[in-house]
């Protein structure tokens, strides 16, 4: 029911956002000069850290003794199981031109083990350890053009494409009375996904040190994903290109 509210209310949410945005901006620099362009090549490279929460449930009928399903994770569960991460925003502009690219690669693994007492009578219980790695990668290209430029604005619209891959990987070994009857088993699972965005980007100027950087995307459309929403502001300090 959500996603098909999402889906039929997409393209409205995101032509509200535009026409606020640009309403906004034409209130902010009435009768302000243009800022010149040049013709050169300039490169930006700006490592960030994405820190994701998640949360969700499962509503089973448990056996006795058995919790309801139940997740909640943040940063603070997951980091220490963090091998691997790679994240970096690549810009290069060109007058009213801008290439950009997000990459962000993630390898986390871990093993655990959980004991199931008196499954079984007149045993210790079963023991099952498990071996999990999940390896995530995503990337997104696009370009932006700069419809409105000058020294207390830049905004620009943008098009590109969004590249999602999650790979999973477990091994489950039991150990206990059935441990010779029950082999050692593994999962693995490997999803992508491909998806073209919309959006626009840019920054108010809040002086000569200090600007407010924004950007919003919408995508999916239900060619891979249903529907992407992706949406940033901030503050940041010195003098940047958008």
């Amino acid at each position: 029911m959500k996603r098909n509210w999402l889906l039929q209310r997409g393209p409205r949410i995101t032509t509200t956002i535009l026409v606020t945005v640009m309403l906004l901006a034409c209130a902010t620099v009435v009768n302000a000069a243009e800022e010149k362009q040049d013709d050169k090549w300039h490169f930006e490279i700006t490592p960030f850290i994405w820190l994701p929460s998640a949360k969700g449930s499962m509503k089973l009928e448990q056996p006795p003794g058995f919790v309801s399903g139940k997740l909640d994770y943040g940063p603070g569960d997951y980091l220490e199981n963090l091998d691997w991460a790679a994240m970096l925003d690549l810009q290069a502009h060109k007058g009213r031109w801008t290439l950009l690219a997000d990459i962000i690669y993630t390898d986390f693994s871990d093993n655990d083990t959980a004991q199931f007492p008196g499954l079984i009578p007149r045993s210790s219980g079963l023991s099952v350890g498990a071996d999990w790695d999940l390896q995530a990668f995503l990337v997104e290209f696009a370009g932006a053009y700069s419809v409105f430029r000058n020294e207390y604005l830049n905004f620009n619209l943008l098009a590109g494409l969004r590249y999602a891959e999650i790979d999973g990987d477990v091994k489950l070994d039991i150990t206990g009375p059935l441990s010779g009857l029950v082999p050692s088993r593994s999962f693995s699972r490997k999803e992508s996904y491909i998806d073209p965005i919309i959006g626009f980007k840019g920054k108010f100027e809040l002086g000569k040190k200090w600007y407010l950087p924004y950007y919003f995307d919408i995508g999916g459309f239900g060619v891979d994903s249903d529907l992407t929403l992706q949406a940033f502001a901030g503050i940041s300090s010195g003098r940047c290109s958008s």
